[in-house]
Parts: structure tokens; sequence; C-alpha cells
């Protein structure tokens, strides 16, 4: 998404507001109008979904932790394999590395089928620190994705890290 050429029929960007969790040592950014939702008391998921129309593809992001033993690329190896395994019609579109919230990290771009069989487009960076794996991800129908760029790469460029508070003590 964040190679996506701006154009014409595209919706200005909606006002956002900033999420945090871990003790406020992780923020990001999420459309003011979306549902937020921190479906874990220790904040280890956090997720953002737009307003239900019910019939589409809710585009949402999810904010992720894990403790991850080994190296980034193999964290996210067994990740991409389990979605491989997992999705309807997984497809790895492009993966680069990118620095994520000032630390390095992984880009990977993807697409699979809901059972529903509508087509969705997933961006995920994935970064570790300290031996906490941090994964933001995001996801919308295809079809809207030129429309929604803009706002999958604001969430995706406003994901802030501070290592200290990231690691329980």
């Amino acid at each position: 998404m964040t190679h996506i050429h701006p154009g014409s029929g595209r919706l200005p960007l909606p006002r956002l507001t900033t999420v945090t969790t871990r003790g406020g040592s992780v923020s990001f950014d999420v459309p003011a109008d979306w549902d937020t939702i921190e479906p874990s008391p220790d904040g280890d998921v956090v997720a953002a979904v737009e307003p239900d129309q019910s019939d589409r593809f809710r585009t949402n992001v999810v904010l992720t932790f894990a403790d991850v033993q080994g190296s980034l690329a193999a964290w996210q190896h067994t990740m991409q394999r389990r979605e491989a395994q997992e999705l309807d019609g997984y497809v790895l579109l492009d993966h680069d590395e990118v620095t994520i919230g000032g630390h390095l990290g992984l880009r990977r771009l993807s697409t699979h089928s809901t059972p529903a069989h509508e087509s969705v487009t997933t961006e995920t960076w994935t970064t570790l620190v300290d031996g906490v794996g941090v994964t933001l991800t995001a996801r919308v129908g295809t079809l809207r994705l030129a429309q929604l760029a803009p706002v999958i790469d604001a969430v995706a460029a406003s994901l802030v890290l501070r290592a200290d508070g990231l690691v329980p003590a």
C-alpha cells in the first residue's frame, strides 16, 4: 500500500486519534470514527475497525505483541508460513526491510480470500525489540485498496515504540 501512486478518487485523510498501550510505551494513530478494541487485558492485542457497513469487509488494523525466541527473519518466516496454511488463497505479493518505530523491521504485502470469497489485501509491519515481537497488520478489501491506502500509510507511519516499558519488568 505504501507504493500506490496518489490519484483521483481518494477520500481525504480522516481525523486521526492516538491509541496507546503497554503503559504508553507503544502508540499509533487510527481514524477517530473507527471502533478501538483491546481484547486482551494485558495489552497484547489492540485493534481498530472501521464502522460496520454490513455489505463489505471492514478495514481493520491490529497491533500484536509476542515473546519471540530467535531472529526477526526466522519469526517472520514462521508467521508467513502459518498465514499461508490458514488463509484461503494466500499469496505473498511483496516483502522488504523497513524501519518501524526506529527499529529494523520487515514489511509484507499479501492477499487472501475471506470465507465470503472477498479478496483482502494485507500489509504487515513486524519488528523485534528485546525479545518482544511487535506486529502491525492492516487489512482492507482489495477493491477499496487505492481509496484507503493513505489511511493505512498514515497508521503505519504513526507507530511509535519506546523500548522502555515495551518489555514487562
